[in-house]
């Protein structure tokens, strides 16, 4: 019984883990851009084709299960906290129990 209890609650503890976020990010820019009220209002692009510059950097570290289009999700929150219009060049580096994505947050000229 006691193999049992204690074998759930390391299956608890590893799944959990597996589900959580980790997101940070870093500023690039010494100027200020006021945060946007919605990560709704910052754009998610692979193309950019008008004068943008780079405000900063987000990072995000999740589990491997975790849909793309969350954690998509979740650095537009983040841009949206440093100010970006939009975020671009989102790349995935996978390990073997979790993923690190990292995007550039851009302001648009």
């Amino acid at each position: 019984m006691l193999r049992l209890a204690l074998g759930m609650m390391i299956c608890v503890v590893l799944f959990a883990g597996c589900s959580l976020y980790r997101v940070d990010s870093k500023d690039a820019s010494s100027d200020f851009f006021p945060p946007k009220s919605s990560p709704d209002q910052v754009l998610c692009l692979e193309k950019v084709d008008k004068p943008y510059d780079v405000i900063g950097i987000v990072r995000i570290t999740t589990g491997g299960m975790v849909p793309r289009e969350e954690v998509v999700t979740k650095m537009r929150y983040e841009a949206a906290i440093l100010g970006a219009d939009a975020i671009m060049d989102i790349v995935s580096d996978r390990e073997p129990l979790r993923v690190n994505y990292t995007a550039k947050a851009i302001v648009f000229k």
